[in-house]
């Protein structure tokens, strides 16, 4: 299944969802780290990253993610988070679930101020970043499988 946000409080919702029916996990990462990943990620929207890609290589990302950033369709392209959003080892759910929750609500908020820049894709309007992160949090909340199936996510 394509897990796919309509926005960021769908995301939420299924955080919660995980939470309350429990979840097995596919991937490398517990819950915790990746909402502990996605709140470093959903955090650069607001503050800037203290890494960046190399200028020439951007473009070519940016043709990579063209249709994550019009629709919010899921891209092919996968790899290793950069150091400075890799999530700790051990790490308490309940907190980073409730940081989860209060960045996604922030970054609903339409008075809310983006930066203009994403590190690997230069500049981004607001439609954009909100449209890359739903992507990233479907992407990688979609290795936590639920006990009980997933209900109204686009």
């Amino acid at each position: 299944m394509d897990l796919c946000f309509p926005n960021l409080n769908a995301a939420c919702e299924d955080v919660r969802h995980l939470r309350q029916v429990g979840n097995e996990l596919s991937g490398q990462w517990s819950l915790a780290q990746i909402l502990d990943h996605l709140n470093l990620s959903l955090q650069m929207t607001l503050t800037g990253a203290e890494f960046t890609f190399p200028v020439l290589l951007r473009p070519l990302f940016r043709v990579m993610f063209s249709r994550t950033l019009r629709v919010g369709k899921p891209s092919k392209l996968r790899g290793k988070a950069p150091k400075q959003i890799q999530p700790s080892a051990h790490l308490d759910e309940e907190f980073c679930a409730n940081r989860f929750y209060e960045l996604c609500d922030t970054l609903m908020q339409p008075d809310t101020k983006f930066v203009e820049t994403y590190p690997m894709l230069g500049r981004l309007n607001r439609e954009q970043w909100l449209l890359l992160q739903q992507w990233h949090c479907a992407h990688h909340l979609s290795f936590a499988v639920p006990h009980e199936p997933r209900s109204n996510i686009a």
